[in-house]
């Protein structure tokens, strides 16, 4: 009886760790473009959102954005969110006022 629950032990674990690396080898689906607008400062060059995420500002051409211009400024920003918090704008970022 011992042996038959030890055997029936072994096998689920050997099922269940096979079906894991299978898992594995499948590719990852990435996540879509999830249209977004942001509010939140730029402070030594980054673009901070009021949730405190720091994201990075691409042009629609692939180049991050200079964000020298709006040193100190409260910006909304329009656009599509990619995994890794990549930000891609479809409309020019708008000065809502200063950092506060």
């Amino acid at each position: 009886m011992r042996l038959r629950k030890l055997t029936r032990a072994f096998t689920f674990a050997i099922v269940v760790g096979a079906s894991s690396n299978i898992a594995a080898l499948q590719p990852a689906l990435a996540s879509a473009p999830v249209p977004k607008t942001f509010v939140g400062c730029v402070l030594n060059g980054a673009y901070t959102n009021e949730d405190g995420y720091v994201i990075r500002i691409h042009q629609s051409g692939g180049a991050l954005l200079n964000l020298s211009q709006w040193e100190k400024k409260m910006l909304r920003i329009t656009g599509n969110l990619l995994p890794g918090d990549v930000f891609y704008l479809t409309a020019a970022p708008v000065v809502v006022g200063p950092c506060r």
